[in-house]
């Protein structure tokens, strides 16, 4: 049995990718193939998982997968220490990121740069798609087509049906990273770096007050927000209380996010239009001459709405991705 564990972020297409694939393996009517995901919160951005099992006889285990022949990421930032536990001897990691890897095991690609160079959407899915059928025994790139065109609405088939050509050489697209080496333990730490979204903050050398709100306000500029409260509520307590004070949401959401909005101080005119129209209250006035607004990048989640309320294009959506 080929068995396949999709890490991706809600919107980047995951369980697409793992039906195709489990269509692709199908269609030919030798192999049986399921495909399913598993959500936390269903919204654009939340980490998921998706499985794909393909075998020649049926198959009637229908629980996730725990060790894979494959595992795929869609976006780098879900890569963190201990990945190799769900990974079968002789497995192959395949990470969407222009980083490469000591580690044989790891394999990686610019799938957001292909996605975002053919379809104009950094959608990486297809990619992984077509990688993994010439990857995979008794898969071709044909079967992936074939899926692609018997399970995609048809105004999407040429696009996708040309990021399956581009990859269609899987070892060539594999090797266009690897003209550059990077640690495996660094690209990691910098991943869960990235995946805690703004710096942890350090401890200022002045005073122990100082250290402590560094801790509480890390990654906000420097100016006035009220402490959130962040002791656990007795369960107790709060099922016969469900309404309580501003302040107790404090979960820090910036590991959904996939890009982070960045102001243009010299373009923006201070409206305040991306501040009304923040769903989350993310964004803030900042007593500055020099700035009118900034981004609490703690609990922002990537949502786009500030840039598309912008008129003057003085904010711009970064990706959270490395270059290195």
């Amino acid at each position: 049995m080929i068995e396949v564990i999709w890490h991706g972020r809600g919107g980047q297409g995951a369980f697409t990718a793992a039906r195709l694939l489990g269509a692709a393996a199908s269609i030919s009517g030798e192999n049986s193939s399921l495909a399913f995901p598993t959500f936390g919160p269903e919204r654009r951005g939340a980490p998921m998982q998706a499985f794909t099992k393909i075998d020649s006889k049926k198959i009637g285990n229908r629980s996730a997968v725990k060790k894979a022949d494959f595992v795929v990421y869609l976006d780098e930032t879900l890569l963190l220490d201990g990945w190799q536990n769900e990974l079968k001897e002789g497995g192959i990691v395949l990470v969407n990121s222009k980083k490469t890897f000591d580690d044989a095991r790891i394999r990686s690609v610019d799938a957001s740069g292909i996605a975002t160079e053919i379809l104009g959407r950094d959608i990486p899915n297809t990619v992984f798609l077509g990688l993994l059928c010439t990857l995979c025994d008794h898969l071709t790139l044909g079967n992936a087509e074939e899926a692609v065109k018997n399970y995609m609405p048809e105004k999407l088939h040429a696009k996708n049906l040309a990021v399956l050509e581009r990859v269609s050489n899987a070892e060539s697209v594999l090797a266009e990273n690897e003209n550059k080496t990077t640690n495996t333990n660094e690209v990691e730490s910098e991943v869960s770096d990235a995946n805690l979204g703004a710096s942890e903050g350090k401890a200022s050398a002045t005073s122990d007050n100082n250290a402590e709100k560094s801790s509480e306000n890390a990654g906000r500029p420097a100016c006035h927000i009220p402490a959130l409260q962040s002791e656990q509520i007795a369960t107790k307590d709060y099922a016969h209380n469900t309404c309580w004070h501003a302040g107790w949401l404090t979960t820090k959401n910036a590991g959904w996010r996939t890009f982070r909005p960045v102001i243009d101080d010299e373009k923006c005119t201070g409206c305040l239009k991306c501040y009304m129209d923040c769903p989350d209250g993310c964004i803030y006035k900042v007593e500055s001459d020099a700035k009118a607004v900034a981004v609490d990048l703690d609990f922002c989640k990537g949502c786009v709405m500030c840039k598309n309320a912008c008129k003057f294009d003085a904010i711009e959506m970064v990706a959270e991705r490395g270059d290195k």
